[in-house]
């Protein structure tokens, strides 16, 4: 006779065979992600100015950046991520002194950042359960922890890994909330999207895809007054950072400022306005931001490196590359140059009125939801050419592929998540709308501006692996 088990044991059986594989998938994306770091860890340019912001702020006490006589305060990022590098230089000082903007200065927080993404990895599992089943769960863990894009991020100091984390944990707390409506979770909830946009300010988003599903979670079952209690309180306490930096950025420069310019230029200085007005009428690709749109005007952007849709004929051609050599003897922004640029970018717009309202905005959009996501990798940036370096091309098309396979499983698993959990999921899907709105508004296509997506990516292609769908 076949020897019966408790409920409990029978549980306990079942969880143990799932806890290794969990701890295995785990250890699995430790590995990728230590791989990541001894192979292909890099600075990228905002990684030496966060550096620059947090060391002034540490040892000046002046949150600005470095000139030749002593620091100028700067509005120009916000506070979150220099904040995680002023800590881990104040622990780790005398690590860390000698070795400033090298990558070795860095070590503390990209281990930091290894635990972070583990920990969203874990968090998009936790969903994935509570929603879908154990399945769900370890499909969830698996996708994530082997996910090479969000991996290779965490050996780059920059605000993604974070961002990533808080925003897991923003849904995680979202879930918990619509599941147990206790106010511990309206707190945690509100501390992530603070902690989340103190690191980009556009995750503002966030919050306007999830405060909504406060209010109306329940509808039926509440009054007003006890709807809007939760969502008030969360609003205040998501708030309260921000207030001691917009009043220290009002008495420093006497603006309002309470997140960070869109054009990245503290109060006084002038943007290459007129460059992006013309930049916004052919570029597409990543390659064009490298390019042009990060080196105008500091380095020389070379007509040659341009393609023909930047040019209407050879006479815009020539006009165009006098506006260039102009500011390459320089390298400093010219007002008359500047004008130019705004003058040829009205003449192309009235010219190809769809093509810059239109088509290109949505080129820029779907190059940097499809782009391969080599940006981090040593690649070349055009990687379609095949001749010159075919094994990096057959590489960046096999990315694009796998980067493909997640949007495909994520759309193929929305059904079964939307039914699922109706109200959390279309929060996700309410964020991922209203960012991708967004960045039809940007000038340079950049693919790491979706990495945001992956995280709830791989919570829609969850549901694929489990059979029966469980309300939470």
């Amino acid at each position: 006779m076949q020897e019966a088990h408790l409920p409990g044991e029978e549980d306990e059986h079942a969880r143990r065979p799932f806890r290794l594989v969990a701890a295995l998938l785990l250890l699995c994306g430790f590995a990728l992600r230590f791989y990541f770091l001894q192979a292909h860890g890099f600075l990228a340019g905002d990684s030496i100015l966060y550096q620059d912001i947090a060391q002034n702020w540490l040892h000046a006490h002046i949150y600005g950046l470095s000139t030749d006589f002593a620091p100028r305060p700067t509005l120009i990022r916000l506070p979150g991520y220099p904040v995680i590098l002023a800590a881990c230089a104040w622990v780790f000082d005398r690590y860390l002194q000698a070795d400033l903007a090298t990558l070795r200065s860095f070590l503390p927080v990209l281990w930091l950042q290894i635990l972070a993404d583990l920990a969203t990895c874990c968090l998009v599992a936790a969903i994935a359960r509570r929603t879908l089943g154990r399945r769900a769960a370890l499909a969830a863990l698996a996708m994530a922890c082997l996910c090479p894009f969000t991996a290779n991020y965490t050996a780059v100091p920059l605000t993604e890994t974070f961002t990533l984390f808080f925003l897991s944990l923003s849904f995680w707390s979202l879930q918990r909330w619509l599941h147990q409506r206790a106010t511990k979770f309206i707190a945690l909830l509100a501390l992530s999207l603070a902690c989340s946009i103190l690191l980009r300010p556009d995750q503002g988003l966030l919050a306007a895809a999830i405060l909504p599903v406060i209010f109306f979670a329940h509808a039926s079952r509440h009054t007003l007054q006890s709807r809007l209690k939760p969502l008030l309180l969360c609003i205040l306490l998501a708030a309260l950072p921000f207030v001691p930096w917009t009043i220290r950025n009002y008495r420093t420069f006497h603006v309002i400022q309470p997140l960070s310019p869109k054009l990245a230029i503290d109060p006084g200085e002038t943007a290459p306005v007129g460059f992006q007005h013309w930049f916004r009428t052919w570029a597409i690709d990543f390659s064009a931001t490298q390019d042009a749109y990060w080196k105008y005007p500091e380095e020389t952007v070379l007509i040659d490196d341009l393609p023909t849709r930047a040019f209407d004929s050879a006479a815009q051609r020539a006009q165009t590359a006098a506006l260039l050599n102009e500011t390459a003897t320089t390298h400093k922004l010219n007002p008359k140059v500047e004008a130019a640029f705004a003058a040829l970018a009205s003449q192309r717009c009235a010219a190809h009125p769809i093509a810059c309202y239109l088509i290109l905005p949505a080129a820029r959009l779907t190059n940097m939801l499809l782009h391969p996501r080599t940006e981090m990798l040593p690649i070349a940036e055009r990687w379609w050419q095949y001749r010159l370096h075919p094994k990096q091309t057959i590489f960046a098309w096999l990315y694009a592929a796998l980067n493909l396979a997640y949007f495909a499983a994520a759309i193929a698993g929305w059904r079964k998540t939307s039914s699922a959990s109706n109200l959390l999921a279309l929060s996700m899907l309410a964020y991922i709308l209203l960012r991708c709105a967004l960045l039809l508004t940007l000038d340079n296509a950049e693919q790491r501006y979706t990495l945001e997506f992956f995280p709830l990516l791989i919570f829609f292609a969850s549901s694929l692996y489990t059979r029966a769908v469980r309300t939470s």
